[in-house]
């Protein structure tokens, strides 16, 4: 137990000493460093973060620093200056930069175990170059991790998957050799330029960059102090303007000039990234005094930092090592040749001090030293190389942060101080100003139209249309302007070639930023362009000619027959009439006794005369026979020969009839695409090159390849160059041409053209859309903003507004197709008319007959004319009388006045007393012929009394 506390007792009082030892500046070790002549800033940071070690008292190590300054990049030199450090007896080497494309330092160090420091980047080593750089830690991010980072902000960030990279140096291009994998080097997305082949005439790159590659996002890895001059340069093809996007890879771009020459030029959106450094105590005390190295620090110059980093982490590792060892054991100071070469082959004894130094650097984190690193996230792996560390995405113009990247991959906001600081220190943003869209479209109706008084208008004023409206609404949602580029298409690709024209075009070429008309969305336009959430939903049907019905006839019934079957059964019936009446008078069948009662008549009569044997005639046309009919064989056979003769007649008139009349009813043959593809007559079509006719060329149903392959076997050909073209061809076709379209194209067709019609349902489902250039940033806005104004129902508004026909008394007769046997008042119109004619003739003769009589009458019975008309006419109206006198004078004379009656009684009775008295003086015969002349008066008398009653 005693001797347990003495040995404790004796370990404090060593442990104490030693720290006493360190504390008091007993222990003082030696560091070189290598310097180019022109690194004076480099400089000023080396020695700066020794002043800071070497003035805290409690560090308990003091450094003495040896410089050594490299005129020019040679091996030989490099290895003689490394030798005198060693020689000085150094525990470890410092530089020299990237300028020295040699890694001689690397090589000695390694071979005589001391730790040899890089803050510049490198050229990454091989795994067999790895083995001679065991004693070498680069606080530099790693060029490999750089590229992944910028792989990580350009993928996933920026979401970018075709821009142009243009690089000044060989190891400008390592630092971006990830960005080559986004699509496999794949020459049509990512290509690259480097500027010393173009060093003679810059100008030539970029015209190259604008005008032949149309290019929008450029990836630059410059020097700063080249920075300036190439931009200026670009300014002139206008690649600084909007729309535009520049990634600037160097890490050293924040000390470029870029931010003082910018000005309302610059509307190109560019951004860049840089080492994050750790952020600043806001509630520290700010420096009254700015020295030069304050400066360096403050301007965020890289190396100067990165310089300071390497000091603090190999200072905090020696004193670890020292602590932890207790005692320190100083290099050999020799370097010379056979020995420095027995090193190199593995032979020889290295400084293991400098391997704990080396391994604990690799074991320190930012948390660990004191004072603190200047860069965030600061971790050597393993191979030496710095893996951790944080970027800020920021815009070199204007100051301002935009993002962080970590290690692992995440990018997120930057932090509260950060924002504090920059947001006072931002100019102003002019690629945030309002833009200027190029808008491409094309004249078609009643998308982009002219006005009627277009010459008169300047400008936007000219145009008119849905397009123009929704660009007009949408610019005020987003607050742009924009301007019209007219192409003749929407876009066709060129199957030899694999070039698109029109719209498309004008989009992958970057010459207009959004594409609007009636542009479908299909899958190979969206291979080489973005689409928008679409504006208008639609499908593919059939435009026909709408064929106005026949004129009605209004002797439709006399259409069975043509004329000259009219004329000739005219003809016919005349020949038979005569043929009958000269039959009859042949045949002593059809004469005949008048009086039957006489049984020997002295003459005999035929009723087949020319009246009779025209209506017999006449009867049996109309199929309803005759009260008389013929007797004799040979009238007979006559008769019989000319009933069927009607009856063929007849029956072929109503077969032809109702044809006839059923033919004209509006019934197409064309219905839909199934009895479309299924003849012959009709030929049909779509505009060629357009969203509809890949639809059908690329179609795997049956019916649509067939259809397909019927257009394309058309000659001439059945495709147009515009809708507008096949809506004439569909008219002036006549039913011969029917043209496939987009319904909604067809109903504005169809609203204003009383002779188009859609034929079928709707044939698949299609949606128009803006257009925009691939990964173009305002496309997400874009569809927000069609959105909002469909849920506010402007777009239902524009539709209805531009479908509608302006002049508000325009239509079209509707012809009501008709499917069953309906026979319209028109079409038998005719018959009515022949009846009314028919009645009209008959009353025309009846009247004239009526007159004549009158005057016969009044001739007769010793009466004058208008006597005779009043008694007749008086007689006629009478409709409850059905009885009619023989003679009307006698009733005539008495209804003259009232005192004939009177008359009329007393002369009957004179009469009767005189023929009393007179049938007693006479007998026999006499009596009998009085007898007969009284009864004659007497019936006379009646008659006339008769007569008077209806009359009167």
């Amino acid at each position: 137990m005693y001797f347990r506390n003495t040995v404790i007792s004796l370990v404090l009082l060593i442990v104490v000493e030693i720290t006493h030892e360190f504390t008091a500046g007993k222990v003082e070790v030696k560091v070189g460093a290598l310097f180019f002549r022109d690194e004076a800033d480099i400089e000023m940071s080396f020695d700066e973060a020794f002043r800071e070690i070497n003035a805290d008292k409690l560090f308990g190590v003091r450094f003495q620093t040896i410089k050594r300054f490299v005129p020019s990049d040679d091996s030989y030199i490099l290895q003689q200056l490394t030798c005198e450090l060693i020689s000085d007896g150094v525990i470890a080497i410092f530089g020299p930069s990237s300028k020295a494309t040699h890694d001689i330092v690397a090589v000695i160090a390694n071979a005589t175990g001391i730790p040899h420091l890089e803050f510049d980047w490198q050229r990454e080593s091989t795994f067999q170059e790895r083995f001679n750089k065991i004693m070498t830690v680069n606080v530099a991010p790693a060029v490999s991790m750089i590229s992944k980072a910028y792989l990580s902000i350009i993928k996933s960030s920026y979401e970018w998957s075709e821009f142009t990279i243009v690089y000044e140096t060989k190891e400008d291009l390592a630092r971006v050799q990830d960005l080559m994998n986004i699509q496999i080097m794949n020459n049509e997305f990512i290509k690259l330029r480097f500027i010393e082949d173009y060093r003679k005439d810059l100008r030539v790159l970029w015209k190259e960059v604008s005008e032949t590659l149309h290019e929008q996002r450029i990836v630059m890895d410059c020097r700063p102090e080249s920075l300036q001059n190439l931009l200026e340069i670009s300014k002139e093809f206008k690649l600084l303007g909007s729309f535009r996007n520049w990634f600037l890879s160097n890490l050293n771009t924040h000390n470029s000039p870029l931010r003082s020459m910018y000005n309302a030029d610059y509307k190109a959106n560019i951004t860049s990234v840089r080492i994050k450094l750790v952020d600043e105590n806001p509630y520290g005390r700010k420096k009254t005094r700015i020295r030069p190295i304050d400066e360096i620090f403050g301007n965020q110059t890289m190396l100067p930092i990165l310089m300071y980093d390497a000091v603090i982490l190999f200072t905090n590792a020696v004193k670890n090592v020292i602590t932890t060892m207790g005692t320190f054991t100083e290099p050999q100071k020799r370097c010379e040749f056979n020995y420095f070469r027995g090193n190199i082959g593995g032979g020889g004894r290295t400084w293991y001090v400098g391997q704990q130094i080396v391994q604990e650097m690799k074991m320190i984190s930012e948390d660990d030293v004191e004072p603190p690193f200047k860069t965030e996230n600061l971790k050597i792996d393993d191979n030496g190389q710095r893996t951790q560390f944080n970027l800020e995405i920021y815009k070199p113009t204007t100051g301002e942060i935009l993002a962080i990247w970590h290690s692992d991959g995440t990018i997120g906001p930057p932090t509260t101080v950060q924002v504090a600081a920059s947001s006072s220190a931002t100019a102003p943003d002019f690629s945030l100003g309002r833009k200027l869209f190029i808008v491409a479209t094309r004249y078609e109706e009643p998308y982009f139209m002219l006005k009627e008084d277009a010459e008169n208008l300047r400008g936007l004023e000219k145009y008119e249309g849905y397009a123009v409206d929704l660009i007009q609404k949408l610019s005020e949602i987003m607050d742009f302007d924009y301007d019209f580029l007219i192409e003749r298409s929407t876009g066709k690709l060129n199957p030899e070639t694999g070039e698109w024209d029109g719209i498309i075009r004008r989009l992958i070429d970057h010459q207009a930023q959004i594409g609007i008309c009636d542009l479908t969305i299909t899958q190979a336009r969206r291979k080489v362009v973005d689409f928008t959430a679409p504006f208008m939903q639609l499908g593919i049907s059939i435009l026909y000619y709408k064929r106005p019905p026949a004129p009605k006839n209004v002797f439709a019934f006399l259409e069975p027959f043509a004329e000259e079957v009219w004329y000739n059964m005219m003809l016919t019936q005349l020949v038979m009439t005569l043929l009958f009446v000269l039959l009859a008078r042949f045949s002593h069948h059809e004469w005949k006794n008048p009086n039957p009662a006489d049984p020997d008549p002295v003459e005999l009569e035929n009723i087949w005369n020319k009246s009779n044997s025209f209506w017999l005639m006449i009867g049996s046309i109309m199929q309803q026979g005759c009260d008389i009919l013929p007797r004799g064989p040979p009238m007979r056979i006559l008769s019989s020969m000319w009933w069927f003769f009607t009856l063929m007649m007849v029956n072929a008139y109503i077969a032809n009839l109702a044809a006839s009349l059923t033919s004209n009813k509006m019934q197409s043959d064309i219905n839909s695409l199934e009895s479309l593809i299924d003849q012959n007559k009709v030929k049909y079509g779509t505009m060629a090159g357009g969203s509809t006719s890949v639809f059908f060329s690329e179609s795997n149903e049956t019916d649509y390849k067939k259809a397909w392959n019927q257009m394309i076997s058309f000659a001439p050909s059945a495709f147009t160059s515009s809708n507008k073209e096949g809506v004439d061809r569909v008219r002036k076709g006549e039913g011969n041409y029917a043209f496939f379209m987009e319904t909604t194209s067809m109903s504005y067709n169809i609203e204003r053209s009383c002779d188009l019609k859609q034929v079928g349902s709707q044939i698949g489902e299609k949606h128009y859309a803006l257009a925009v250039p691939l990964g173009a940033e305002y496309s997400s806005n874009l569809s927000v903003s069609i959105l909002q104004l469909s849920e506010k129902g402007e777009l239902f508004n524009l539709k209805r507004r531009w479908w509608t026909p302006r002049n508000k008394n325009f239509s079209c007769t509707k012809y009501v197709e008709v499917d069953g046997d309906e026979l319209s008042i028109i079409e038998l119109g005719g018959v009515f008319l022949v009846l009314g004619a028919g009645v009209l003739v008959s009353f025309i003769i009846g009247l004239c007959e009526f007159l004549w009589n009158v005057q016969t009458v009044a001739v007769v019975e010793k009466t004058t004319p208008w006597q005779a008309f009043k008694a007749e006419l008086c007689f006629v109206l009478k409709f409850w009388i059905t009885k009619k006198p023989a003679k009307i004078s006698e009733s005539t004379k008495t209804s003259v006045s009232s005192k004939s009656s009177s008359k009329r009684s007393r002369e009957r009775s004179r009469d009767r007393s005189r023929s009393r008295s007179h049938n007693s003086r006479v007998s026999g015969r006499s009596r009998r012929t009085v007898k007969s002349k009284i009864s004659q008066r007497e019936r006379e008398r009646e008659r006339s009394e008769h007569s008077r009653r209806y009359y009167d």
